[in-house]
């Protein structure tokens, strides 16, 4: 369904980013078991996206669901200052780094111009 762990965590993090918004609109209603309930789904729905968030930056995935329990979805916030801990495939980095160094002989030779041979018919 998901192409990656990353769109995986997005959706659960904007879901309960939905669900944070129906809190506050449902507190300033004064509907206090409405609300409660969604900050409640909220911090389940962020847990779960911090997890996979987590997981996906090559941290352990039980890493994310304290900080999505305890910030909700600002604990995506934090995950996303953390370093990329993830292992990058040894043939991945070969071939970006092949791509960059073609770039870079492309930048400094521009080549040159083929001209059109002159046929004195």
């Amino acid at each position: 369904m998901f192409e990656s762990r990353y769109q995986a965590a997005q959706v659960c993090i904007a879901v309960g980013g939905l669900f944070a918004v129906l809190a506050v609109s449902a507190f300033l209603a004064r509907s206090l078991v409405l609300g409660i309930s969604c900050v409640v789904v909220e911090h389940a729905a962020a847990a779960l996206g911090c997890a996979l968030y987590a997981a996906a930056k090559g941290y352990p995935l039980p890493l994310g669901i304290p900080i999505g329990t305890g910030l909700g979805v600002m604990g995506a916030v934090i995950i996303a200052v953390l370093p990329d801990e993830s292992v990058e495939d040894e043939s991945e980095e070969h071939e970006r780094l092949s791509s960059e160094g073609v770039r870079n002989a492309r930048l400094r030779d521009p080549g040159y111009e083929v001209l059109e041979d002159d046929e004195d018919d």
